[in-house]
């Protein structure tokens, strides 16, 4: 699925801001169980955010500006987003992917046309970048031979599946097997708060669970945009005493270096707001800025590079 209309529709939805019923509560029974991460965009909060409006020339560039033209172009303009649920297992890459996008009209079969058209023409018109088919009513897309499979659940929802996924996707859409979230990734996905801007959660590989990280076995977290940016993460171990050691452990790290930060501009509101605990077996750990100190510490950045 190398840049086609899944993964440009995604970029759309994370650079360019980018039965299910459309919205993302119901979204996320759609990811199977064998992913070993699931999140969720909340595409208007996103983009009506003060951190999206200050960046957005930055955001809407290169392969996501390509896929917001045409998809503006073609009745599906930004602000008809709302939502983009996505589930994954990095082992497998593109082949094990789900995206399910909710847009005001981007299932009807004339816009997918269009949107198709129109990246087709974007790539010097050599070969279509997906194909579309109709059955029954049902609107499928096929990518890159069969690569990925997509479907139109209705005008305003699409899912689409990695070659590895399309058997199992398909089941959930039509009721039956089980989801990530009632399944493998259940407990972790209830320490998210999936009610913010941007949620995640899933299992931390092995080679990601070293340094500070070292014990850890999953992690959840959300970015909440609404004023400035909050961060929050909860990253689970395997005992309330292990995570009660490597909240210890990481507070001294913090202590040690918050001298530093600070004298590398980082705003002290930001030091200060960092919060590090144990709860149970996991240790949550959340910071913030506002959108003031946001902008401030952009420009120290950019002026020294």
């Amino acid at each position: 699925m190398k840049r086609t209309f899944a993964t440009t529709t995604f970029a759309v939805a994370l650079l360019g801001v980018s039965a299910c019923k459309g919205g993302a509560a119901d979204a996320v029974k759609l990811v199977p169980d064998a992913a070993t991460g699931i999140g969720g965009i909340d595409v208007k909060a996103l983009t009506s955010s003060q951190i999206y409006t200050d960046n957005k020339a930055l955001r809407e560039q290169g392969e996501a500006k390509e896929g917001l033209e045409a998809a503006k172009a073609c009745n599906v303009p930004l602000e008809n987003w709302k939502n983009v649920t996505f589930g994954f297992d990095p082992s497998g890459g593109d082949s094990k992917l789900v995206l399910i996008m909710n847009a005001d009209g981007i299932g009807k079969k004339d816009n997918l046309e269009c949107i198709k058209g129109k990246m087709k023409e974007a790539k010097g018109g050599d070969s279509d970048p997906f194909t579309i088919a109709e059955a029954d009513g049902k609107v499928t897309i096929e990518i890159d031979g069969g690569e990925a499979t997509g479907w139109a659940l209705d005008d305003n929802t699409v899912v689409v599946a990695g070659k590895d996924w399309t058997a199992a996707v398909k089941d959930l859409i039509d009721g039956k097997g089980k989801s990530a979230v009632d399944g493998s990734l259940k407990d972790v996905v209830a320490r998210a708060d999936t009610g913010k801007t941007i949620w995640f959660a899933g299992k931390l590989p092995a080679d990601m669970a070293q340094g500070p990280a070292a014990g850890a076995k999953d992690v959840a977290g959300s970015i909440d945009l609404s004023g400035g940016v909050a961060v929050a993460a909860s990253v689970g171990f395997g005992s309330a005493d292990e995570a009660s050691n490597k909240a210890s452990e990481l507070q001294k790290q913090f202590d040690e270096m918050k001298g530093m930060a600070t004298g590398m501009g980082v705003p002290q509101g930001v030091v200060d707001s960092v919060k590090i605990e144990a709860k149970d077996a996991a240790v949550n750990v959340a910071a913030s800025i506002s959108n003031e100190d946001a902008k401030k510490l952009q420009e120290t950045v950019m002026s020294k590079m």
